[in-house]
């Protein structure tokens, strides 16, 4: 059965599953409690723990908890997994990085460690970014390693100016040297913002000392319309005036 974990912050759903869990609890425990998260916030972060009186899956239940993962597969910013039983664990940690959040295995002695880092604020993430708006301009400065959350927010400012004006004359990336990404999440949020958001921009000065970045306008070409030129940390002011477009 499955049962509701209660003293966790508002965002996060704590599910305690012992004994045989059947598809109806799927269905009258997991999904109405996941929907009701669902209508007060964008994302939630689950604890699931697997008691020690996990008895196993029966009634359809492995196929219900897989419409729930397909359903709402990105609903969930960190999914934090408790239990001792090793096939869970082992098929958590194999397949957990295709989700596009975190995702961590405890085992059950360390059932408080877990609600700690499932229940921690959020990180306020490593990317400093400024939109010049007279200039049209995004001005984006990583400050280390890039996390989902960067992304997040950079498209909450970001896109009410593009319903408003529709494109940016450029993207402005200072960064002497290219720092990363924290882990896979980070990795796919940050693809997947490029793909929604590369169309929308007209030009990309990468303003940079780092080579490796510097080889990126040969593999950008490929799938961005919009022009990528490399600066020198030496040239941001060069750099600025041709994101804008001034003088074309």
């Amino acid at each position: 059965m499955l049962t509701i974990i209660s003293d966790l912050p508002e965002a996060v759903l704590g599910l305690s599953a012992s004994g045989e869990v059947t598809a109806d609890d799927y269905r009258t425990v997991l999904i109405p409690a996941l929907e009701a998260k669902l209508t007060k916030h964008q994302q939630v972060r689950l604890l699931y723990v697997i008691s020690k009186e996990f008895g196993g899956y029966a009634g359809g239940a492995a196929w219900e908890e897989a419409k729930v993962g397909m359903k709402h597969l990105t609903s969930f910013q960190r999914v934090a997994v408790v239990t001792d039983v090793e096939t869970i664990a082992g098929m958590v940690k194999a397949f957990g990085f295709a989700l596009p959040g975190e995702v961590r295995v405890f085992p059950n002695g360390e059932l408080e460690t877990a609600r700690g880092w499932v229940s921690e604020p959020a990180s306020k993430g490593h990317l400093a970014f400024e939109l010049k708006s007279d200039l049209g301009v995004l001005v984006l400065t990583p400050k280390g390693h890039l996390e989902a959350i960067d992304f997040e927010r950079l498209a909450a400012e970001i896109d009410p100016y593009l319903e408003r004006a529709g494109q940016l004359k450029g993207l402005m990336v200072i960064a002497e040297h290219f720092p990363g990404w924290d882990d896979f999440a980070a990795f796919s949020s940050h693809l997947r913002f490029v793909r929604d958001h590369h169309k929308h921009v007209g030009r990309v000065a990468l303003v940079t000392n780092d080579r490796l970045v510097s080889a990126l306008p040969r593999f950008a070409s490929r799938f961005m319309s919009a022009k990528v030129h490399v600066f020198t940390m030496a040239e941001r002011e060069a750099a600025l005036d041709w994101a804008s477009q001034k003088g074309n």
